[in-house]
């Protein structure tokens, strides 16, 4: 967790970064933020306990960029876990509501222009949705408990010219000089190799 907090501020690919301004954007809806809490992550985060449930995660594990193409397309996903603890009449009530009031943001207008004033290169964002009520997320090493897991994906198309542009204004570019890039890439470097030494350390003290 230490690494993810020092590395918020950096600049990710287009996919990423779309998934940190939907979390934040989300998280503006009074509902939202009282049904999950600081559980909005936009990331595939895996170590939740059962106390943290719900919890919203919003994450992208592919895009494609075809040769002649200025454009990406790809799926964002959406998964809510609910607490285990739920009726199976519960359960199947809330993941309608809780999908239908997700949709339903992610059709207004106003949700789609605020996302694109921060994301410049934002084309096309849930124009297509599947969702998937038949999940479950595992908890513990032999996955022997389970909640229940509704998982939706929404198409994304982002303008690769845009982005280029955007990157000029925040003094990166595509080609050299990317010293902000670099930059990150070695605050990386530096959080991996302090997590190293901190569990070589912890590993010591257990002996």
């Amino acid at each position: 967790m230490q690494g993810i907090d020092n590395i918020g501020n950096i600049l990710s690919g287009p996919a990423d970064y779309l998934c940190k301004h939907i979390c934040a954007q989300i998280a503006l809806v009074p509902q939202f933020a009282a049904l999950f809490g600081p559980r909005i992550d936009a990331y595939q985060r895996l170590d939740y306990s059962m106390r943290e449930l719900p919890a919203l995660r919003v994450y992208n594990n592919s895009w494609t960029k075809e040769f002649e193409s200025w454009f990406i397309n790809g799926e964002i996903i959406i998964d809510v876990i609910f607490p285990a603890i739920l009726r199976r009449k519960e359960q199947q009530e809330y993941q309608d509501v809780v999908t239908g009031a997700l949709v339903q943001q992610f059709r207004r207008d106003a949700f789609f222009l605020a996302l694109d004033a921060v994301v410049p290169c934002l084309n096309e964002l849930g124009k297509r949705f599947d969702v998937d009520k038949s999940l479950g997320f595992n908890f513990g090493k032999d996955g022997g408990e389970q909640a229940p897991l509704t998982q939706m994906r929404a198409n994304f198309r982002m303008d690769l010219r845009i982005w280029d542009e955007f990157l000029v204004s925040d003094d990166r570019t595509k080609n050299d000089p990317f010293e902000k890039t670099l930059a990150d890439l070695s605050l990386i470097t530096t959080i991996i190799e302090n997590d190293y030494d901190s569990n070589t350390i912890e590993s010591v003290q257990t002996l």
